[in-house]
């Protein structure tokens, strides 16, 4: 009885360690595959939009916004005074792909935005300086 027992635990013990590394694997594939994405503005495309859990945001200005933009950016100038307010309106659960002109102003929204809370934040390395693809006025 007791050799059973011993194997049946044995046998659960494997079980869950297999999961836990094959849980393990697949949250670092598809954490390298966010880092891709995030690491250019031209791979903007690489994220499902249509897909209302996803938020693209331009933290430039207005005045950067009406000069050009991505379709579907939701503009939220980070140099405003009213930034935190205007965040603090936003579902926090939801993901946000930040980007700016150069990379600065989104990586300071980012961590705006982590300190209030929202843990899927995330911003592009580089911003519409380099971007060249389809923008809309």
């Amino acid at each position: 009885m007791e050799n059973r027992l011993l194997k049946f635990f044995a046998f659960i013990l494997v079980c869950t360690f297999y999961s836990c590394a094959n849980q393990s694997a697949h949250s670092t594939e598809r954490n390298a595959k966010k880092q891709e994405i995030l690491s250019s503005l031209e791979n903007v495309s690489e994220v499902n939009f249509k897909n209302k859990k996803n938020v693209l945001l331009d933290v430039r200005t207005p005045e950067e916004y009406a000069e050009g933009h991505i379709e579907g950016a939701i503009n939220i100038d980070v140099k405003s005074a009213d930034f935190e307010e205007k965040i603090a309106q936003l579902d926090s659960k939801k993901n946000y792909y930040i980007y700016c002109k150069s990379g600065g102003r989104a990586r300071l929204a980012t961590e705006k935005m982590q300190q209030k809370g929202f843990k899927k934040a995330h911003n592009f390395s580089d911003g519409m300086s380099t971007y060249k693809g389809t923008v809309v006025k």
